[in-house]
């Protein structure tokens, strides 16, 4: 008797969480058939989908954050929302360089996007949108990268620093292209280099009206260790008369360059000069400065010794 009146007592419960459950679920549903009988507000995104004759760009894009707030019922807002979520207005530009959409025009455009005639378009963000037509234009600039390296002792770079791509094609409205001479890309900024590195890099993006052909580059950077280099150079003479010896005829002329090109550079590849124009040879302090005029562009730190040249006047019978 015990054990069937503790089965009757358990069937008994799990008969009343059945029906309070079914109750529950009745009330929800009631609950829900209630709420979604009144009145919402919501805010649909708007976006802009338009036919542009080629060879012509927009001089502004449309915004592209626009929203409408709409009214309606939970009911009209739920099937609207998984209808379609954003309103999408569509507008042919082929036969016209100008349209100017004012507040009214954009909410009974927006309107008619809606599934139903019964929800209403209250309000926008935007009081009107300007959309204008220019020529497209093409350009190619040169890339710019800003640099702060810093190198181990007597390491250099080898050569230029060489960009891949080292120019970007830029297209959009005329009036944007036209006065672009170049296009930035991130900075480069490295320490203590005795290897050499590439670094890809950021193209500067572009306004949403300009488009570029690539958004990012390569930098190649060679670096390569500094050696010293010692050549006998030799003097030039220049205005000179027939009757004059100079000292020295050669100067002593080192320079730092990389190691790759130590054995591609020679004396041949300098020029030291003194010029004697306008010099009296009758002055006690018989000296003229010497001058390097010609040296590689590859080479630092040069230094010559001597800075300066003695000059006698000789006469013809002293030269013999």
């Amino acid at each position: 008797m015990i054990k069937t009146s503790s089965k009757i007592f358990r069937i008994r419960i799990e008969g009343d969480r059945a029906i309070l459950m079914l109750c529950m679920g009745i009330a929800f549903v009631f609950w829900l058939l209630v709420k979604l009988s009144q009145t919402y507000k919501s805010d649909k995104p708007v976006v802009f989908e338009l036919n542009i004759p080629e060879g012509q760009a927009l001089a502004a894009l449309p915004p592209e954050d626009m929203s409408a707030e709409i009214e309606a019922s939970g009911w009209e807002l739920l099937f609207d929302f998984f209808s379609h979520r954003k309103a999408v207005l569509a507008y042919d530009m082929s036969n016209t360089q100008q349209l100017n959409l004012s507040r009214s025009q954009l909410r009974s455009d927006i309107a008619q996007t809606l599934r139903a005639n019964d929800i209403k378009v209250q309000e926008l963000n935007y009081d009107n949108v300007l959309l204008v037509l220019e020529e497209r234009a093409v350009k190619t600039l040169p890339i710019i990268v800003g640099k702060q390296l810093s190198f181990e002792a007597d390491y250099h770079l080898k050569s230029p620093i060489r960009l891949a791509p080292d120019s970007v094609l830029v297209s959009g409205p005329k009036s944007l292209i036209e006065n672009l001479v170049e296009w930035p890309a991130d900075s480069i900024k490295l320490e203590k280099l005795r290897s050499s590195f590439t670094a890809n890099l950021k193209l500067m993006p572009p306004p949403k009206e300009i488009s570029l052909s690539v958004k990012e580059i390569a930098a190649h950077i060679e670096v390569e260790p500094f050696t010293e280099k010692t050549m006998f150079v030799p003097l030039i003479v220049k205005n000179a008369p027939d009757s004059l010896l100079i000292f020295p005829d050669k100067i002593t002329v080192s320079c730092k360059l990389g190691l790759s090109r130590y054995d591609s550079i020679s004396f041949r590849d300098f020029s030291a000069e003194v010029d004697l124009k306008g010099v009296s040879t009758k002055t006690a302090a018989k000296t003229v400065p010497i001058v390097i005029t010609k040296s590689p562009d590859f080479v630092s730190n040069l230094q010559f010794t001597p800075k300066s040249a003695k000059f006698f006047i000789v006469k013809p019978g002293e030269m013999k």
